[in-house]
């Protein structure tokens, strides 16, 4: 259902359209100044490095056009092409051609100049992250917070306090800031195809459109309710079906809250998760996901509100005889302290208990089984 979708879609589109967010312990003009601030040179780095992308792409089509190729790393001239080029102008009896070979050296250092503000600016800000599929932005943001030193309590109220994104796309650049008690974030499009500003606008655009129709067809139920009386019988109809809905997502709701108090996990032999990309086995070093370990594989949940929360493994259900070994993988988990593994002592099955449940809260864990 939808209905719950503009609420999140509110609060991050009044943000844009940088996406900033600010969460703190307290308001104050100097959080606030330094705030903007942030945004305001995420805003001029962003814009100076869509002129360069956009320029950039028109020397290349005017390269391709004149017949030249670019520089392996990247589509300025060098020396030598520049004055190759230089003297081709000066030797170039069509105008036409000139004038482009012309144009292409006054772009070429248009880049240049533009290529230079954006390292200037970029060089005023955070090192952004990149976001992946697997990316979230709140988790994102804890993990960003607990490397400052807070506390993961303390990380996870001031992540709650800012206005997180709910979905982020591959490519978006995730700038944090954490100073004077202050967290700043502000996401912008990087490489991506799309940014968060049209990414957002578009979905909104689609809520409101559902919420249009909609609206249209109640106007429509108590027009015709006011011409014919039998029409009475069809809005009780019509009454039962938004109360099936409210239901729906009531319903909907305990799901999602029940979903992100869990942990989500999936079980497998150890070499097949390996060879289908979901774990990755270093020689030197842990298990870890590999680039296949992506959220719709995980659609085993585990609630941690339990008092003792457990996953039960049976050899059978892996297609195993015996489990002499389960791995829990990423590899960063710390046994005996994150969890703990119990194998049976016919090797049947295995038990695996979870010590620290606030560790492993609404985070992705694979249980790689070995024979």
């Amino acid at each position: 259902m939808t209905f719950l979708k503009p609420f999140a879609l509110g609060a991050a589109l009044a943000v844009l359209p940088l996406a900033l967010a600010v969460g703190c312990n307290q308001k104050s003009q100097s959080e606030s100044a330094e705030s903007k601030d942030f945004a305001s040179k995420v805003a001029e780095a962003q814009q100076a490095e869509g002129q360069a992308q956009g320029v950039t792409k028109a020397q290349a089509d005017a390269m391709a056009k004149a017949g030249l190729q670019p520089n392996a790393a990247g589509i300025q001239l060098t020396e030598d092409q520049r004055a190759l080029l230089e003297a081709r102008i000066k030797a170039e009896k069509n105008n036409g051609t000139a004038a482009l070979l012309q144009e292409i050296l006054d772009r070429d250092k248009q880049i240049r100049e533009l290529n230079t503000k954006v390292a200037r600016l970029q060089s005023q800000l955070p090192k952004p992250q990149i976001a992946t599929e697997k990316d979230n932005h709140f988790a994102m943001a804890v993990r960003f917070l607990k490397g400052k030193g807070l506390s993961e309590e303390k990380a996870k109220t001031l992540a709650a306090r800012a206005n997180i994104l709910e979905e982020l796309q591959p490519g978006w650049q995730v700038y944090q800031q954490y100073a004077g008690g202050a967290y700043i974030t502000a996401v912008t499009q990087g490489k991506a195809e799309i940014g968060p500003t049209e990414y957002l606008h578009n979905q909104r655009a689609a809520l409101q459109k559902d919420r249009d129709d909609l609206s249209t067809q109640v106007q429509d139920l108590k027009t015709e309710r006011s011409k014919v009386q039998e029409e009475v019988d069809a809005l009780h109809s019509e009454k039962t079906t938004l109360t099936a809905q409210v239901s729906e997502l009531t319903t909907l709701s305990q799901a999602q809250k029940a979903k992100l108090n869990s942990m989500h996990y999936l079980v497998g032999q150890r070499k097949q998760l390996e060879n289908e990309g979901v774990i990755v086995v270093p020689v030197f070093a842990k298990d870890r996901m590999g680039p296949k370990a992506v959220a719709s594989r995980f659609v085993k949940d585990l609630p941690l509100d339990d008092p003792n929360p457990q996953v039960q493994i049976q050899a059978s259900d892996v297609g195993l005889a015996k489990i002499s070994k389960v791995n829990v993988v990423p590899g960063s988990l710390q046994k005996d302290k994150d969890y703990t593994v119990i194998l049976a002592d016919d090797r049947k099955n295995a038990t695996i208990r979870i010590l620290d449940p606030e560790r492993l809260r609404n985070d992705r864990v694979v249980f790689a089984v070995t024979d």
